[in-house]
């Protein structure tokens, strides 16, 4: 089998990133192109590339954020295409970021342009069973056409390293984008309940909602609570990731929560930290609580607080929900198990 993958997001910043390096570890042949520019002349690119690939090539594949991709070779190619979603633009555009009213023109655009590419393509893959059964409503969709596809880490990059030492007060770690489910303003509040218990929160976040998140500090002044802004370097992220003693994930109740597991998820797996998560359905379907987490009720920073304090009391069984995640990383959500996942999901399908 070999594939030519298209994308209009990087590599190294999306999902692609991922199945690229898991296919060709399972013996996929993968030609890859991606169009950074937003012009028209990447269309021309794509065209061109596909003539100069179409009579070797078996299967074509359209990367993250790239439904215009998936249209424009439906036009061209009868050959058999899968689009990696992961989530919708109306989702990622509309319902997470709000940058469309919801029934406004420019989210009718992102519905249909959702629409096609799905209707277009042969198969697409979806980031969990809830995104599934969304795509199939929202986009009148059958369930064959859909594949649940996890994103997973890059284990060459998102690696336990057993030299780095945690900091030596218990420390709780938040870091991602300060999106409207993401949660941060329940962390603030966690973080003011557990002032004077031995207990700090790090806070490694940017994004929209920072100016909301600044002024809830300034109105509480958690003591115990360090924000930092800032840009890191990959690295340096990774080594204050494995420096905490816990990682959270979103902890609101956010509509997209349902749907969506977030990338800080798998990546605080694969460096074998216990993950401290928000009862919400998609995690949920990977992660089982006491187990592989440890979950809270969402939008409520007095079960967060609770929560943590547990895990500060309770080193052995914080350790084992670690190591536990840590082998459920290795098994089901490297690349190479993903990318196997798919091969196999292909010889059947197409």
């Amino acid at each position: 089998m070999k594939i030519l993958y298209f994308g209009f997001a990087q590599p190294h910043t999306s999902i692609d990133g991922i199945y690229l390096r898991g296919l060709r570890e399972n013996g996929i042949e993968v030609i890859d192109y991606f169009f950074s520019q937003k012009s028209f002349m990447r269309y021309g690119q794509m065209l061109s590339a596909y003539i100069k690939h179409r009579r070797t090539v078996d299967v074509l594949c359209a990367g993250y954020a790239s439904p215009h991709a998936v249209i424009w070779f439906r036009l061209w190619s009868r050959k058999k295409i899968i689009y990696n979603a992961l989530c919708s633009e109306y989702e990622r555009k509309v319902i997470s970021r709000n940058l469309a009213g919801t029934f406004s023109i420019k989210a009718l655009y992102y519905w249909l342009l959702d629409m096609l590419a799905c209707w277009c393509a042969d198969l697409v893959m979806v980031e969990s069973a809830h995104q599934e059964t969304y795509f199939e409503k929202k986009f009148h969709l059958s369930c064959g056409k859909l594949m649940v596809a996890w994103t997973g880490a890059d284990d060459t990059r998102f690696y336990f390293d057993p030299s780095i030492k945690k900091f030596e007060n218990f420390t709780v770690l938040f870091r991602g984008r300060l999106l409207p489910e993401a949660g941060g303003d329940i962390v603030v509040k966690a973080a003011k309940i557990l002032e004077g218990k031995g207990i700090k929160i790090l806070m490694l976040a940017n994004g929209i909602e920072l100016g909301k998140i600044q002024r809830l500090i300034n109105e509480l002044q958690p003591q115990n609570l360090e924000l930092k802004t800032g840009y890191l370097a990959e690295d340096e992220l990774i080594t204050s990731m494995q420096r905490c003693h816990i990682s959270l994930g979103q902890m609101s109740s956010h509509e997209r929560l349902r749907r969506t597991v977030p990338h800080k998820a798998y990546e605080s797996l694969s460096l074998g930290l216990p993950y401290l998560t928000a009862k919400n359905p998609a995690v949920m379907e990977i992660l089982k609580e006491g187990d592989t987490c440890i979950a809270c009720n969402p939008d409520d920073p007095e079960d967060l607080a609770e929560k943590i304090i547990w895990l500060h009391e309770h080193p052995k069984e914080r350790g084992e929900i670690g190591e536990r995640g840590y082998r459920l990383y290795h098994e089901r959500f490297t690349p190479q198990a993903l990318a196997a996942a798919l091969v196999n999901e292909l010889k059947e399908r197409l």
